[in-house]
């Protein structure tokens, strides 16, 4: 029989783990606080895979056991997309259908291996997310294990989505990660507040980029989704060196480091389900 954990300190002044996982790397880190920083446990490389082994040495004393944890998923691991409102839906389920639909139609793949979630909406085009069932499923397997509290799953465009949307003032957001850029696009002038968003588009940054070419893939992101070419566009995260130095030019570039870190009140928690509205 397994001995009970006592809580700790850090239980009673609402510590947490946060993990980040890309399809290149993860990350551990404690707070031991509501109010302290991150102290970072363990970073680790990966190949793609996500196995809940991988913490097995950093979580096995169980002094951990009983604490929430969080989860930031990189968007290499979601696939993230916008899904027109059905005029005719009924309920619930005839949204699902749709975003299945268009689901299938975007990446040709067959839903069931995803765990789909939404935002839905009426009257404009909303956010859809798909999970890999099996990542979640490792998820699942490694608060069970180890005696965590999975509080929210998180992909990582959302977090800066929500914490950023209504000061964009109708720049595009984009969050940059692992050698890409997710970016937000909206089509809302400036002055009119909170932006509502309407594509979602996942570039590639190829190796030697520079502020020219990233420029130039903005306007081809705005011709392929019917919008006006962006004004400014506000990119959160780790600036590739190319990209790093100020450079004049339209759409004004401007970077902001390091990188918003995900709150209860942000949606997409616990298995996708929506906290706020993101749009």
């Amino acid at each position: 029989m397994r001995k009970p954990t006592l809580p700790s300190l850090t239980h009673f002044l609402g510590g947490r783990l946060e993990l980040t996982l890309t399809r290149a790397s993860l990350s551990l880190a404690l707070r031991r606080t509501a109010w302290g920083g991150p102290v970072s446990l363990v970073e680790l490389p990966l190949a793609g895979t996500f196995h809940p082994d991988a913490l097995a040495p950093t979580l096995a004393a169980g002094r951990l056991a009983g604490l929430p944890l969080s989860v930031t998923l990189g968007d290499d691991l979601v696939r993230l997309f916008m899904v027109a409102p059905p005029g005719n839906a009924r309920g619930l389920g005839d949204i699902r259908a749709v975003a299945a639909l268009r689901f299938q139609r975007l990446y040709g793949e067959d839903i069931a291996a995803w765990r789909l979630t939404f935002d839905a909406a009426v009257d404009q085009p909303f956010l859809a997310c798909a999970m890999p069932q099996a990542l979640h499923a490792a998820l699942l397997d490694l608060a069970r294990t180890h005696r965590l509290a999975l509080t929210a799953v998180t992909p990582r465009f959302v977090t800066a989505w929500n914490a950023e949307h209504r000061r964009l003032d109708g720049a595009w957001l984009g969050v940059a990660q692992e050698r890409g850029i997710t970016l937000g696009c909206v089509d809302v002038p400036p002055g009119r507040g909170a932006t509502g968003l309407m594509a979602v588009h996942r570039l590639a940054l190829p190796p030697g980029v520079d502020a020219r070419w990233l420029r130039d893939q903005l306007r081809t992101v705005a011709l392929r989704h019917g919008l006006a070419d962006p004004v400014a566009v506000k990119l959160i995260g780790r600036p590739p060196a190319g990209l790093a130095a100020p450079t004049a030019g339209t759409p004004t570039l401007s970077w902001q480091v390091p990188a918003a870190r995900p709150t209860a009140a942000q949606a997409f928690s616990y298995l996708f389900g929506w906290g706020q509205r993101a749009g």
